[in-house]
């Protein structure tokens, strides 16, 4: 084996870096290696050239072995061990050759060598080795007493010897022992984790004590001599944090990290542990090591002056921050287990929230994650149902919210005294000295909802960048966004205590605002200016909540229109980035619902007039991108109204394209193009005048190479889409523009739609659409179209993923190339539509009918024969539905086959009976059937009126075969027919309802475009092929049937006939 592990030495040595081919063929040998078998030989070798392996005493037997070897080569050893055991190991596994006896070994050389290891990347991923082991074998063949002593055994500090790497390293595999075995959630893996919780928790909460003392009191001790001065002792300070401190912090965070994971995952078990004790002392632990960490971090950011002691405190931040964390998590978990200790930490939390808040940001940066943390945990608190009077008992006995709590002694009821003590705590808290709801809201909105000197960096160097940021981040990552919802959580929840409050600080930035606006205040650097930013934030955040307290429109046109129209840029701006400006056009776009119509226009001038000075060149690019973000906001408003915006259309269209090529993120320029399809979707038919000034700047945009070009390419295609869709809307339009965007769809389409493009992944779904719009919008069948269908059956022939758009294009084609297209396309038609039915979903299937029917309504008569093996598959689903067969398509999709079937019967019936029933009339005698079934159960959507009257048609011919079985159905066929007559009549009354409402309609815009749109596509003139159908006097070709009927039975025999028909039916059609 030695020699298995000589060469893997030279293996790993060629990988790291030999030259190609070398290179790869020795990382190709690795892998392969990763695949044989586990021999305790071979692993032995293996260890005991890449980790510390124990003599007889205990100790490392090989750390000058260790020492010699290339320390990369080793580092890569390790990470194919991980690998390889990771693969190989489980018992199950057909290449694991070790004996029980064998595994038990290995398990201790690596518990040992993680515990030993001197490289502490090697040591984390040994550690991760043996926390995978664990996670596959413990209890069971890896038992606790043989997993944790040897972790643990150093944190006894026996005899109070303390030594700090042995303890770091045992905590660093606990922790990941820990987190490993936490990971599994089987209820039997939780029932052994909580038992492993109450075993280890007492002693690694005497331990996180003893440490976290230690820590605080060694810190304390720092610099303490009276002679010093304060730089003095900030250096001391630090140095002692970068050393023996920044020891005790690690092991003390790595601790805190695998208390935390015991308490959220085992919390219920661990407080039945000692009546609670453990966790009660553990939770007063925690607050009196956080408040004394907090009080010298306090003190510490005070004495810093201009010392650069930044990176010393991180790893005290993180600290503060996973205690903190454990708090947050525990209150949040279990809020009512946790009432008892709301008043300690309340007043903890609120500490650091006021200590914090006036740190200068220039010397030394808050605890930003501790900052988080207190800030969720009022959040949190603010927002807990269990902490409101709705959970206290209603009359029932019962509660709103929940009838139990979970506790650690059971099921316990939620009693009202248990709601009331959470109550009390918090009402205590912010009413008994102070109003501290307002104080909150004040701390809330004037310090944590301010920019940061980190902001305007980010957002002087990359506006853009800035922007997306701004729009992404999360409560978890950003102070800001969590103050948000801090304060989103007061006013809603304490609208009372608040409302006034923020109405106070309103009144107070209104003077400001005012005296800016007129240019009373120097434009200058004035920090008020983020401070009216935070305000105007809150504004726009509690629009929902302040929509009838709070007048905005009035406010709105004193305060911050003089402010957004000013010319000079420097008012309202700070370091020169428009902080106001962007937070007013931001407000707009929030209380859109409170700006009346006359206000709109002057509005739309505002943001789009070019004297404006965000239209400049060189104006800011966030404002740019906030007055698009704005604007598109306007016109997909409810409120919207094209009159008052159409003045404005051109400059708007001109500006956004102007914009287009100065972005350089795929984000902005995404935000431009929906910018510009809302006002497509807005205007509607008026935007067609200006389909050349909207499509001639495409071409460039579509031929930008960027690293997202595919995402705006993809935008591109729905502006299109949306574009054609408006064309269809207008009753008027300019051909020759038209037809250039036509053309333009035509290539665009060609190039997206191509399998063979690598690009088509991305292109293909929006590219397909673009082709329906653009076939539905074209009036003359063109060579290019013609031959662009071979797109779609290249692509049908790779899979069936866009099957519905393809199926719908097959529609369009076969009504706009009609002959030529069938002539050509007929057989690569039949046999697509072969292959997918029966293969796809409902949705699919409903179309395949639709096309099948609009192919035997055009297609002459004659050449239908070619088609009839789909149809034929049609009759044979419907047979195997009416047979009562299991395992049928669904009544929707019948409907659709069965229309097929009636419209060919209703064209020839003579043709149907011979070719495609081949003279079966059995089978059409099913048929039948199944059309007066399904009749009255298939919804209108798959059986329109137009289908509706096809099948009485149909059913009426099949009548005039003379044949016994038929003629009994004469009753239900002629209730049918009256179904679909009384049906024709109500359809046409709405029509004309709706023709006296559309002068009405005519006038509104907007998002209630929408509604009119579908309203005008249910009324859409019917297409070529069902107009004789729908124009037919059904009741008239009734009484010709039953005319024709008579004059073949004679009149005893018809007469006898009409008896089986209801009376009701037969006065319809005598009136």
């Amino acid at each position: 084996m030695a020699g298995d592990v000589a060469r893997m030495r030279e293996l790993l040595a060629l990988s790291l870096r030999a030259p190609e081919p070398q290179r790869s063929a020795a990382e190709n040998d690795l892998q392969q290696l990763q695949k044989a078998p586990i021999t305790a030989p071979f692993l032995a070798a293996l260890l005991d050239m890449c980790v510390a392996v124990p003599n007889a005493e205990g100790t490392p037997r090989n750390l000058a072995q260790l020492a010699s070897e290339d320390a990369d080569v080793r580092l890569l050893a390790v990470l194919w061990l991980k690998h390889f055991l990771k693969a190989q190991w489980r018992a199950r596994k057909a290449t694991n050759l070790l004996s029980d006896e064998e595994r038990a070994h290995v398990r201790g050389v690596l518990l040992f060598a993680s515990l030993h290891e001197p490289q502490q990347t090697v040591a984390l991923h040994l550690a991760l080795i043996v926390a995978t082991i664990a996670r596959a074998e413990f209890p069971t063949q890896w038992s606790f007493d043989t997993l944790f002593p040897m972790m643990i055994q150093p944190l006894r500090r026996l005899n109070g010897v303390v030594d700090l790497s042995r303890e770091r390293r045992g905590v660093d595999v606990c922790y990941r022992v820990v987190k490993e075995l936490a990971a599994r959630r089987l209820m039997q893996h939780r029932k052994q984790f909580a038992i492993l919780s109450v075993e280890l928790l007492p002693l690694l909460l005497q331990y996180w004590t003893a440490t976290a003392t230690q820590l605080n009191s060694f810190l304390q001790s720092q610099g303490v001599a009276a002679d010093q001065t304060n730089n003095e002792k900030t250096a001391t300070i630090a140095t002692a944090l970068m050393t023996t401190g920044a020891e005790q912090l690690n092991v003390l965070v790595t601790t805190t990290k695998i208390i935390s994971t015991m308490l959220l995952n085992a919390f219920r078990d661990l407080s039945a542990l000692q009546n609670g004790e453990p966790m009660r002392s553990a939770l007063v632990e925690f607050y009196n090591q956080l408040e004394k960490l907090v009080k010298f971090r306090q003190a510490f950011v005070g004495d810093a002056g201009a010392a650069d002691v930044e990176e010393a405190i991180q790893t005290l931040d993180k600290c503060m921050h996973r205690i903190a964390a454990i708090v947050v998590g525990v209150q949040n978990s279990y809020p009512m287990e946790f009432r008892e200790y709301l008043p300690p930490y309340l007043t903890l939390f609120w500490n650091v929230l006021t200590a914090f808040a006036s740190v200068n940001m220039t010397v030394l940066p808050s605890p930003r994650r501790l900052q988080i943390d207190a800030l969720q945990f009022f959040a949190n608190v603010l927002s807990c149902r269990l902490y409101k009077n709705e959970s206290l008992s209603g009359p029932d006995g019962t509660t709103r919210v929940i009838t139990k709590v979970i506790t650690a002694t059971g099921d316990v009821a939620l009693t009202d005294a248990m709601v009331l003590e959470a109550q009390t705590a918090v009402q205590t808290f912010f009413t008994q000295t102070e109003n501290r709801f307002a104080s909150m809201l004040n701390l809330v909105v004037m310090h944590y909802m301010t920019l940061t000197a980190k902001d305007l960096d980010e957002w002087q160097s990359d506006p853009e960048a800035y922007c997306t940021l701004m729009e992404s981040l999360t409560a978890k990552e950003s102070v800001r966004a969590c103050a948000e919802n801090v304060f989103l959580t007061l006013v809603q929840n304490f609208p009372d205590q608040t409302i006034p409050a923020l109405t106070q600080i309103t009144s107070s930035a209104s003077s400001y605002l005012v005296e800016l606006g007129r240019g009373l205040i120097s434009a200058g650097d004035d920090r008020h200016i983020l401070e009216m930013d935070a305000v105007l934030l809150a504004i726009g955040l509690g629009c929902y909540d302040l929509h009838d307290c709070f007048e905005f429109e009035p406010w709105f046109l004193t305060n911050l229109v003089p402010i957004l129209v000013n010319q000079d840029p420097a008012v309202g701006s700070f370091h020169g980035l428009p902080v106001l400006r962007f937070r007013i056009v931001w407000l707009v776009s929030c209380w859109l619902a409170q700006l009346s119509a006359n206000v709109r226009p002057p509005l739309y001038d505002s943001l789009l007039n070019p004297s404006a000075s965000f239209h400049q060149a060189d104006a800011d690019v966030a404002l740019k991108l906030r007055v698009i973000q704005t604007l598109e906001s306007m016109v997909n408003d409810w409120g919207f109204e094209h009159d008052a915006f159409a003045p404005f259309l051109p400059r708007a269209l001109e500006c956004l394209f102007a914009f287009f090529p100065q972005a350089d993120e795929s984000e902005s320029k995404m935000k431009v193009l929906g910018c510009l399809e809302a006002i497509i979707q807005a205007c509607g038919a008026q935007i067609v005048s200006f389909c050349h000034q909207i499509s001639a700047p495409l071409p460039a945009l579509w031929t930008n190479e960027s690293d997202a070009s595919n995402l705006v390419r993809g935008k591109i295609l729905q502006l299109m889409a949306k574009l054609l869709s408006s064309v269809k809307e207008a009753p008027s339009v300019e051909t020759g523009s038209v037809q250039t965007l036509l053309d333009m769809c035509v290539q665009v389409v060609r190039f997206a739609t191509d399998v063979s493009n690598p690009d088509e992944v991305f292109l293909m779904e929006s590219g397909l659409e673009l082709w329906n719009e653009t076939l539905e919008v074209s009036t003359v069948y063109t060579e290019e179209l013609h031959l662009l269908f071979g797109n779609a059956l290249r692509l049908m022939e790779r899979d069936y993923e866009h099957v519905v758009l393809v199926l719908s294009l097959l529609e369009h084609y076969l009504r706009l190339g009609k002959a030529q297209f069938w002539q050509a396309y007929h057989s690569n038609v039949s046999g697509l539509l072969q292959s997918v039915i029966g293969n796809v979903k409902a949705e699919a299937s409903l179309q395949i009918a639709q096309v099948t029917e609009i192919i035997v309504a055009t297609v002459p008569i004659d050449q239908v024969t070619v088609f009839l093996p789909v149809v034929k598959t049609m009759v044979e689903a419907c047979i195997s539905f009416q047979q009562g067969e299991a395992k049928h398509e669904p009544d929707s999709v019948l409907a659709g086959y069965l229309s097929v079937v009636a419209r060919l019967m209703m064209i020839n019936l003579d043709f149907t009976l011979k070719n495609l029933l081949v003279n079966d009339h059995a089978v059409l005698l099913v048929l039948v059937d199944a059309m007066l079934k399904l009749f009255y159960t298939v919804g209108s959507s798959p059986l329109t009126l137009l289908r509706r009257k096809v099948w009485a048609l149909a059913l009426c011919s099949t009548l005039m075969l003379m044949e016994q079985p038929l003629l009994e159905k004469t009753g239900q066929i002629l209730e049918i027919c009256v179904e679909v007559i009384e049906d024709e009549q109500e359809e046409q009354r709405l029509k004309q309802a709706a023709a006296a409402n559309s002068d009405e309609d005519g006038a509104r815009s907007g998002v209630y475009r929408a509604f009119q749109a579908h309203h005008r596509n249910q009324q859409q003139a019917p297409n070529e092929e069902d107009a004789p159908v729908l124009a037919l006097d059904l009741k008239g070709f009734v009484c010709e049937r039953l005319n024709d009927i008579a004059a073949k039975l004679g009149s005893g025999a018809f007469d006898q006939l009409l008896q089986t028909v209801d009376s009701s039916v037969l006065r319809k059609f005598r009136s």
